[in-house]
């Protein structure tokens, strides 16, 4: 999955139970550990991304809710 991206070592400490969680997914998809953080991230960033959307329309509707009043 790095399709010739550059790398750099990064070392954590996880709790017991996520290393073991991301053990059996990698051997359970056939993938690395690496693999299955990259997949947990890009996750994570979806997510924050749908959510900033989320809250952007949230606003433009306020603001077309104000604008709609005024014109009255």
């Amino acid at each position: 999955m790095l399709d010739g991206m550059s790398t750099k070592p990064f070392n954590v400490r996880l709790p017991d139970w996520a290393v073991q969680y991301i053990n059996e997914r990698a051997a359970v998809s056939g993938t690395t550990k690496t693999d299955v953080l990259l997949e947990a991230l890009r996750s994570l960033k979806v997510q924050d991304r749908e959510a900033l959307m989320r809250k952007g329309y949230e606003e433009m509707l306020e603001i077309d809710r104000l604008v709609a009043e005024e014109s009255l």
